[in-house]
């Protein structure tokens, strides 16, 4: 048989092209996407942000990506990072964390499957920050876990601030209230941040409310105790479900009511604070979960230093769905079934339920920021009132609600000791190490979970005066929540 040639075999490969065209069920090969040029995205603006100036909004051409973010470098190569990536759809990508009064260089980065492409860079210089803000400093001795710290302030021209400052003490983001107070400060599930605003502290006759704010610093809706005479600024806690619509948000509100001190020798009677803890759904019904008048003087370990009967200052939630709430005048924390509005046990204070075990100060006194833990443990500020000497400290419990123990499982004290009267935080992240807030001196100490101090943070407001936020909390990201 004679050898096929070249051409005959060209012959041969055209005849089956051909053939495969004219086959009705041959599959089509898919068409051959645009080279990465077409990926390339152009910066058309960068607006600053109008309520701070470490941000900005990148607006940028159409771009046929799967996925876009925008890079940053400061000319003088100090600092550099980039947002998350996003989906391009908006034609805009919010940029956040930049340093005040800097030039930088912004760029976009585009991906589609395996493929990048690197945009042309732009210039963008930030503003200085305003001169109140300016004074305030963050140090750090020692070196934080990677992340942010969120905090309210007050600066020296009367503002109130919610700060986040960087893991090196760098100021990454805030909100200017104005010249008001704001409190109670956190990072919602959603990534919104939500601020008390205004000259209630929780037992005087005064407004407020809380404001959510986007990532960006705009204002979103404002939040009040709907049904209450006044809403308490220490806790607002909003549930979100697996869609990230709005489900219910959990707060204080309180009336002004009076109460009789006779059997504590006092004349006459008092008007304190009665509050109410509550759950507002989306659509604005309200459901107390416990009414003022459950607790009476009696329950209160000894005649409120503040004109407020129970003084609930933190909501949180049992791995059951159980509300927890801490009373600080009562040194109580309860849980309450939502659906039943019982209260399912009290621990701590007159009525106190458990016996505590392992713990050498017999209990926690004056608490704040009640938090459960991934696995049932009860993590506390004990601001320790009753303590000899006074002195606080955060301390863990392991409850068996069966046995109804509370057994210490952990505790750390600062060296030398710190009494923090008021306020005062505590927060477990995701790698085992505590935060833990003594926030009258503006001090925060990162503890490993063998006690080991790893670094304390000093926050003030200008120098040699210290600021006295409510609670230092620890974030992720200044864009979306992330556990921290």
């Amino acid at each position: 048989m004679q050898a096929s040639t070249p051409q005959t075999l060209s012959w041969l490969l055209l005849l089956l092209v051909v053939a495969a065209g004219c086959d009705k069920n041959a599959t089509e090969p898919d068409p051959p996407r645009p080279p990465p040029a077409t990926m390339d995205a152009a910066i058309t603006a960068v607006i600053p942000l109008s309520q701070m100036v470490l941000g900005a909004n990148v607006v940028h051409d159409k771009v046929d990506a799967d996925f876009l973010r925008v890079d940053f470098r400061s000319v003088d190569g100090t600092d550099s990072g980039n947002s998350p990536w996003e989906e391009p759809d908006s034609g805009s990508i919010l940029l956040l964390g930049l340093l005040p009064n800097k030039s930088y260089q912004l760029w976009l980065e585009s991906e589609r499957g395996t493929r990048t492409a690197i945009g042309a860079p732009v210039n963008f210089s930030t503003a200085p920050l305003p001169a109140d803000l300016a004074e305030v400093d963050l140090q750090f001795d020692g070196t934080p876990t990677e992340g942010y710290s969120l905090a309210n302030i007050k600066s020296s021209a009367g503002h109130g601030y919610a700060v986040i400052f960087d893991s090196r003490g760098a100021l990454r983001w805030y909100r200017d209230f104005g010249e008001q107070d704001i409190f109670g400060a956190r990072q919602q599930t959603n990534g919104n941040f939500t601020v008390f605003a205004g000259s209630s502290n929780g037992y005087t006759p005064s407004e407020g409310a809380f404001v959510e704010v986007t990532p960006a610093g705009d204002s979103v809706r404002s939040i009040t105790a709907l049904g209450s005479t006044y809403t308490d600024p220490h806790e607002l806690v909003t549930s979100f479900d697996r869609h990230n619509q709005r489900v219910a948000d959990y707060l204080f509100g309180y009336d002004i009511g009076t109460v009789g001190f006779a059997t504590h020798d006092l004349d006459g009677a008092e008007t304190v604070a009665l509050h109410q803890v509550l759950r507002i759904d989306a659509a604005g019904v309200v459901d107390t979960l416990i009414d003022a008048h459950h607790w009476s003087l009696s329950d209160a370990i000894e005649p409120p230093e503040l004109p407020d009967l129970d003084h609930p200052n933190s909501i949180d939630f049992d791995l059951d769905g159980g509300v927890i709430v801490s009373y600080r005048s009562l040194s109580a924390v309860v849980k309450i079934d939502p659906e039943t509005r019982a209260v399912v046990w009290q621990l701590g204070g007159v009525k106190n339920q458990f016996r505590f075990v392992n713990d050498p100060l017999g209990g926690f006194d004056g608490q704040h920021t009640v938090r459960v833990l991934p696995d049932g443990h009860f993590l506390i500020f004990d601001n320790g009132w009753t303590h000899t000497p006074q002195m606080s400290r955060a301390v863990e419990y392991a409850l068996d609600t069966k046995a109804m123990t509370a057994t210490m499982v952990w505790q750390y004290r600062a060296n030398p000791p710190i009494f923090n009267d008021y306020t005062g935080s505590v927060e477990r992240l995701v790698n085992g190490n505590t935060v833990v807030g003594f926030t009258r001196e503006g001090t925060f100490d990162e503890v490993q979970p063998d006690g080991k101090r790893i670094s304390r943070g000093v926050l003030s407001v200008k120098p040699k005066t210290a600021a006295m936020p409510y609670r230092v909390l620890r974030i992720r990201s200044l864009y979306d929540f992330i556990p921290p």
